[in-house]
């Protein structure tokens, strides 16, 4: 299920044109949405990623996957972080950016990853998690961003999910890996308690979308 969530967000962002096997890449948000989304791209060829999270246990997970470049958020600051994606692509801003977190400061600031005529895909805010301040001209107008949102997936897009586990465990992607507790339906809330304590290796508060594999 969540895997689908990927794969419709990643078919959305297609449709600007943008989003290329060459395409330099910003994921913003390392929970399980956020790594399933690596894999996605990995499995489309993109591999030029930076991968942007405050969680030092789930960038370490992000350095699994072949050639994602994992930055501390906590440790940067929003202008450092700027200039640190520059370095990591080479002196580039991002041509596209995930923005997977569903933290209203998070969208604010990811249009500054983004370099002119580049794309933006908003998928983390599957419910509402409050409004994002924006600047339209400096961070839209100007820029001539392409923003598409995403939300959940359709049905069609569960036969794209099959062939994409497929090709993931065909070039070795660490899927199963992504869940780090198993519990049977009698035990659903210690599973919830174990969630909520902020034990799990992939856990990422506050977002709904980011708990699904804890």
């Amino acid at each position: 299920e969540p895997c689908a969530v990927l794969v419709h967000a990643v078919e959305r962002a297609k449709t600007t044109g943008i989003l290329k096997f060459n395409s330099r890449v910003v994921v913003q948000g390392c929970g399980p949405i956020g790594l399933i989304c690596i894999a996605v791209l990995h499995t489309m060829g993109v591999h030029n990623i930076c991968a942007v999270d405050g969680n030092e246990k789930r960038l370490e997970f992000a350095k699994e996957w072949e050639q994602t470049q994992p930055l501390l958020h906590e440790l940067q600051g929003h202008l450092g972080l700027t200039e640190a994606v520059k370095e990591a692509q080479g002196g580039h801003l991002a041509d596209f950016a995930f923005q997977c977190t569903g933290n209203p400061h998070a969208h604010s600031n990811i249009y500054k990853f983004i370099r002119n005529g580049g794309g933006l895909c908003e998928l983390g805010f599957f419910i509402n998690g409050g409004d994002a301040t924006i600047n339209p001209h400096f961070d839209l107008c100007s820029k001539e961003i392409n923003l598409v949102g995403s939300w959940v997936y359709n049905l069609r897009d569960y036969a794209t999910t099959f062939d994409f586990l497929k090709r993931a465990k065909a070039i070795g992607l660490p899927m199963s890996e992504l869940i780090t507790h198993k519990f049977p339906l009698e035990e659903i809330n210690e599973a919830l308690e174990t969630n909520l304590a902020m034990t799990c290796l992939l856990y990422t508060s506050p977002s709904p979308r980011d708990g699904l594999l804890s």
